[in-house]
């Protein structure tokens, strides 16, 4: 997609020219012909195409309800509306966008409307031989007085998330614990960034037996990746550790998942992909710090070698965890790539993962839960979500009842804590793992995951959701 400098010729019924309307602010002059329609779709919600009255272009008009009622949102909605537009249009065949906001963008509308394009012209079509449809890519995109240098920043941070979920999306007979360690030799030869990768007997020789014990089930053996963003030229700001679960599928293991259950578990993936996608825009975009990406990539699944329950584990950092559930993996890989990432000794540590169901009861499928005792940790991650439109509910792990559901009499720590608080049990499993001196903040994105239908700026399949929240984080001192 490009982003132009100047309006493009509407002379085709391939181009479209875009008015995003408050329902209670006069319209454009340049809308005056279609006045009558303006004041009428001007709700929010509201998305029409209707051909100019030249006839040799489509005319949209994107509702953005009252004036009135707009709040800090406004970002959120601007990128919203800008996907759902984009989306449409290439729906009907359309390959030429314009848009004009109700109001001069600054840099941070600019970014925002940029994001919007690129996530609405996301598909995941690659597969398919045949297709009836008339969906086209956007291939050029103009944004009235828009600011083309935050524009371009905001293409590399939706190509962040649309790269993820490219690798999300990918089933498990594509993407193995032995392909996720080739993408990051990709990335790191693209962007000469240090790289280690440790194969299945460098795993176990370096004690990170949790992990091996998750993966030895698969015939594809497991695989530990830690790249290292330096930034050019500057003293880094400070060292951030960013970690995400890799489960290339999981069956379940020998607890093996229903019919309904191990659908779209290709995507349980999603927290390294995230990973690769952040780690993969942090040069294009200056990042002043250290970053430090792992995940330990596995399949979990059921053979004579699986991991069982009542099996007893020594994580990479010396404390046993008892196996209840092995279908309670992702916490199991956790726990040695938490406990690994705080030998590096970073300023905080994020990590990344569809861990618990208990996530989708407590929160629905639109908020992830954020899992966090470090209340500035928890805060800058606020701040910068306020502004990327993905929501998160902070949960803390101050509760010492709750806690005692993880104690067993036959190891440290078990791996499943009871049909209570489970995203809450689950982030104090977490926390044996990490070293105390570290803030630390897990984020449980099980329940935004996957969609089936698309709204605002997520399509059809896996969303990358945090993806966009900790990019920004990490640029968020970014002059």
């Amino acid at each position: 997609m490009d982003f132009l400098s100047s309006h493009p010729s509407y002379t085709t019924p391939t181009s479209v020219r875009g008015f995003m309307i408050f329902e209670d602010i006069k319209i454009p002059e340049s809308l005056t012909l279609y006045s009558s329609l303006a004041s009428k779709w001007g709700k929010k919600g509201s998305i029409q195409f209707i051909p100019s009255s030249e006839g040799t272009h489509w005319i949209a008009i994107i509702g953005l309800g009252k004036k009135s009622d707009q709040n800090s949102d406004i970002i959120c909605l601007y990128r919203n509306k800008t996907a759902e537009f984009v989306r449409k249009g290439t729906a009907m065949g359309v390959t030429s966008f314009s848009l004009t906001l109700p109001e001069d963008p600054t840099d941070a509308t600019s970014k925002a409307v940029a994001e919007g394009a690129i996530l609405g012209n996301y598909r995941f079509t690659k597969y398919r031989t045949t297709d009836t449809s008339p969906a086209t890519q956007c291939e050029s995109f103009f944004l009235e007085k828009g600011n083309l240098e935050a524009m371009e920043r905001g293409r590399y941070i939706a190509s962040a998330q649309t790269y993820s979920r490219d690798l999300a999306n990918e089933p498990g007979n594509v993407i193995t614990p032995l392909t996720m360690a080739d993408i990051a030799r990709e990335i790191a030869s693209q962007y000469n960034m240090d790289l280690t990768i440790l194969d299945e007997q460098q795993i176990q020789d370096q004690g990170l037996l949790a992990l091996w014990h998750v993966g030895k089930g698969s015939k594809t053996p497991p695989r530990l990746v830690h790249l290292t963003y330096h930034p050019q030229g500057i003293e880094p700001l400070g060292k951030i550790a960013i970690v995400g679960k890799s489960v290339t599928f999981d069956s379940g293991g020998l607890c093996i998942k229903t019919r309904a259950g191990i659908k779209t578990m290709k995507c349980d993936k999603t927290g390294a992909c995230n990973v690769l996608g952040i780690m993969k825009a942090l040069t294009p975009l200056q990042c002043p710090y250290e970053v430090h990406g792992f995940f330990g990539a596995v399949e979990n699944m059921p053979d004579g070698n699986s991991y069982r329950p009542d099996d007893i584990i020594r994580a990479f950092n010396g404390k046993t965890i008892e196996i209840k559930n092995t279908d309670a993996e992702g916490r199991v890989t956790l726990a040695d790539m938490l406990a690994y990432a705080s030998t590096f000794k970073p300023q905080a540590i994020i990590d990344m993962a569809t861990l618990t169901g208990a996530a989708v009861t407590a929160l629905g499928n639109y908020t992830a839960g954020l899992v966090c005792d470090y209340d500035e940790l928890s805060d800058d991650l606020f701040q910068v979500a306020s502004t990327t439109g993905e929501r998160f509910h902070r949960f803390c792990m101050d509760d010492e009842k709750l806690r005692e559901q993880i104690n067993t009499p036959y190891a440290d720590v078990v791996n499943t804590g009871g049909p209570g608080g489970g995203m809450i049990t689950a982030g104090m499993f977490l926390k044996e793992f990490v070293d105390p001196t570290i803030p630390w903040a897990h984020l449980d994105i099980a329940a935004v995951d996957y969609y089936e239908k698309e709204f605002d700026c997520y399509g059809l399949g896996a969303s990358a959701f945090a993806t966009r929240t900790c990019l920004e984080y990490l640029l968020r001192n970014h002059k």
